[in-house]
């Protein structure tokens, strides 16, 4: 009896960890992460992205792993999330059997390995495919989805750090939400095809974001040289006129970046 008693204690004891540990992966600032830095950043990109998968995976990695195994395991999950779900828009029923299997396995052998992902970790090629003609509605959460790639790629590129949760920045759309076909060199079906695409967006801060409204393009890039964004800067250094073909050609260059930054070695 005294034994089983000690059992029910066990297993209530663990019961109650896991779903503390449960709770904190769906709140990255709470105090559980106050002395992991890298994991409150990874989840909160996994938070913003609305990926909720993850979680036995997690729990089982937290529980099994040593921390930076654990970091490790996590980072792997937002690079998957990236390129799989908001990149790729792909069924997340094959990812969740791949992530549960994953969980067993690392309760087992307390141990993973990259290439655990393999069957869910989209390829290079159809990352850049997919990237290369993702589209962004105007939704809060697309909102800061967009703001999150661009400060990434500012990051890698020019060393230039922008918190993608800050609020000094807005998402211009550079052929406006509103134009019609009196605006530079688009037709109604060109404009249909190109406002919400990536690469006809890009970071701006407030004051010059209301400022550039439905400007003309060439107005607005002498804006866009006032940004502290490096990217938004590079726009009128590379593109002395705007319409879809440099949409896509901007667009095939931030996938090439993106493709670099979201990246899993699989081994």
């Amino acid at each position: 009896e005294i034994k089983t008693k000690e059992q029910t204690f066990s297993l209530l004891r663990d019961l109650i960890e896991t779903v503390d540990l449960y709770i904190a992966l769906s709140e990255p600032n709470d105090d559980f992460w106050n002395e992991f830095k890298e994991v409150k950043d990874s989840l909160t990109e996994l938070k913003m992205f609305q990926i909720k998968q993850t979680n036995s995976l997690l729990i089982s990695g937290y529980k099994n792993l040593d921390k930076n195994e654990f970091i490790k395991l996590l980072k792997a999950t937002v690079i998957i999330s990236f390129r799989y779900n908001i990149i790729g828009g792909l069924n997340p029923n094959e990812q969740e059997e791949v992530y549960n299997n994953l969980a067993l396995k690392i309760n087992k052998e307390k141990t993973f390995s990259t290439k655990d992902f393999e069957k869910i970790y989209v390829t290079d090629d159809n990352f850049v495919s997919d990237f290369g003609i993702k589209q962004f509605k105007n939704t809060t959460r697309n909102h800061r989805i967009v703001k999150y790639i661009f400060s990434k790629i500012e990051m890698y590129k020019y060393h230039n750090e922008i918190s993608w949760d800050s609020d000094l920045y807005t998402i211009e759309h550079i052929l406006p939400e509103s134009a019609d076909e009196n605006w530079g060199d688009f037709s109604d079906e060109e404009i249909n095809r190109s406002v919400y695409r990536l690469a006809n967006l890009t970071l701006l801060e407030k004051k010059l974001n209301r400022d550039a409204g439905t400007l003309p393009y060439n107005e607005k890039v002498e804006l866009f040289t006032q940004s502290n964004c490096k990217l938004t800067q590079a726009i009128s250094e590379h593109y002395e006129s705007w319409n879809e073909d440099k949409i896509s050609a901007r667009q095939k260059q931030l996938s090439k970046e993106a493709k670099s930054i979201w990246r899993l070695v699989i081994n």
